[in-house]
């Protein structure tokens, strides 16, 4: 059994202990603190009370400053418990693949062979990277050292690197992700004050970056300057952070706002903008409740595909993605034109904590145009499930006469909790945005909404999320009754149309 801090052997770790009795991971994080000069490291397991809620409660706000003001993180990344930081490993493993071409016209020239990927494999889908915790302690961090499995690798503001690249991991062979982190952190040093020089001195993380150059104290842009399209924003930083963490595992689900709560804090300290179970109370709220699941589109017949937080287990409302246990996507991360709705009225009620940590309850008071609709899937494959154009159709009132013309329409729609074969739902859509087409790349204007879900109240009109639809232009002019011919005031148009004032939780 690990050896952990708890209540009834606080002094006696306090007296201290030999070595030995850590497991053989923190053996050698603690070796490896030594070899560095550090005097003291942070273990959660030896530092957190770990048989006593208010402590835990109290250490895991503080998560971010201890992990921002930290020398070095150390990541024992890929490996079991009793096998600790190092491994043995084939020299030519760490060594890169160096070849000549005898034929080409610079026959002396070396050629480093790699695959694209390299990174990723090595580090960002191992099982500790995919730990929701592990995210904010990387992107907090200023330093961090990973002991992989084949090699350590190492990374900092200043470079990415590994054994066998000591002076640089090769772009080409990192993935997508760190690629475009590497461009966001360019964008940065390009826009603000600073050298990288400079930067390097400092070691700042680059969300400690980011942070400086939204609240535009240490890294201020000219008051005649326009910032450059290339710099990043929180939300576009939010989403992109959500989305990975929403890929990772935590073994409590009630620690979902918790264990991103460091990058929060920063974020909000930042902006100081109010921070609503974990979306934004800026102008970008409207778009960002436009999140959607990856994932089965189609509950089996025997057995629901549930996605969501059930009610006694709730920690966020149905609009936030921390709702959810699976994966998710925005839809609108970028491209959104116009907004459709009015967020009259946010509240969130805590629990112990802040408002970063702990939801209790939470609604949205929103004023927009509702259209009743039901809800089936439209066809399967040949697999049985739903398939991917046409998932889901939606059988709705026309809204160009007071007639009871019925029209059916196969949009994009993306559920929270998958459909089951032959349910028929009785279904609201909610328009919020108007955009080019952030699921499929198209240039041609769409609409994008809410889907959801009335639920039984004695006092006011409540609504829960249940997914969302994205229809195109020739759709959404069906759907509002204005033919085929397109006209340049549809936004205006949708928000002539009349407006109800709703409330989702």
């Amino acid at each position: 059994m690990p050896l952990k801090l708890e209540t009834e052997n606080i002094d006696e770790l306090k007296a201290g202990m030999p070595l030995s009795k850590l497991s053989k991971r923190f053996q050698d994080a603690v070796k490896i603190a030594r070899w560095m000069g550090i005097d003291y490291i942070w273990i959660d397991a030896l530092c957190i009370i770990q048989n006593s809620k208010s402590d835990w409660v109290l250490e895991a706000s503080r998560m971010g400053e201890i992990y921002s003001n930290s020398y070095c993180n150390i990541a024992a990344t890929s490996s079991e418990e009793n096998k600790g930081c190092f491994t043995d490993r084939p020299r030519e493993l760490v060594e890169p693949c160096a070849v000549s071409d005898p034929l080409s016209d610079d026959p002396e020239k070396t050629h480093i062979l790699g695959y694209n990927d390299f990174w990723c494999n090595s580090l960002l889908d191992t099982a500790l990277h995919n730990r929701g915790w592990v995210i904010q302690e990387r992107l907090l961090s200023p330093r961090t050292i990973h002991f992989g499995q084949e090699q350590i690798f190492w990374e900092c503001r200043e470079i990415k690197a590994c054994e066998a690249y000591p002076e640089g991991i090769p772009e080409a062979f990192c993935d997508w992700r760190t690629r475009a982190w590497g461009r966001l952190d360019e964008a940065l040093i390009e826009n603000g004050k600073y050298s990288k020089g400079t930067m390097a001195q400092q070691h700042p993380s680059f969300l400690q970056r980011l942070c400086a150059w939204l609240k535009g104290t240490t890294m201020p842009m000219s008051a005649t300057t326009a910032p450059s399209p290339r710099l990043p924003t929180a939300y576009e930083f939010w989403s992109r952070t959500v989305e990975r963490y929403m890929e990772c595992k935590l073994t409590y689900q009630q620690d979902k706002l918790v264990a991103i709560s460091g990058i929060a804090r920063k974020i909000q300290e930042a902006t100081g903008e109010r921070y609503l179970a974990g979306l934004w109370d800026n102008s970008s709220l409207a778009p960002s409740l436009l999140w959607y699941v990856l994932g089965r589109r189609q509950a089996d017949s025997t057995a629901s595909v549930r996605y969501r937080s059930v009610e006694d287990d709730y920690r966020a409302p149905s609009w936030s993605w921390a709702s959810m246990e699976a994966k998710i996507v925005w839809h609108w991360p970028v491209g959104c034109e116009s907004v459709l709705i009015k967020i009259s009225g946010k509240e969130v009620n805590t629990t112990v904590g802040t408002e970063l940590t702990g939801v209790a309850s939470a609604k949205l008071h929103i004023e927009g145009h509702l259209s009743e609709a039901k809800l089936r899937i439209a066809g399967h494959d040949q697999d049985g499930y739903a398939t991917e154009d046409g998932c889901y159709a939606l059988q709705l009132k026309s809204q160009a006469t007071s007639s009871q013309q019925i029209t059916e329409l196969e949009p994009a729609v993306f559920l929270d909790t998958p459909l089951l074969p032959d349910h028929c739902v009785d279904v609201h859509l909610l328009p919020v945005c108007t955009g080019w087409n952030g699921l499929t790349g198209d240039i041609d204007t769409q609409l994008a909404g809410l889907v959801l879900k009335k639920v039984t109240c004695r006092f006011e009109a409540k609504y829960e999320r249940i997914g969302i639809f994205g229809l195109d232009q020739t759709q959404a002019y069906l759907l509002y009754g204005l033919g085929s011919e397109k006209t340049n005031d549809f936004n205006e148009y949708i928000t002539n149309l009349e407006r109800s004032v709703i409330t989702i939780v």
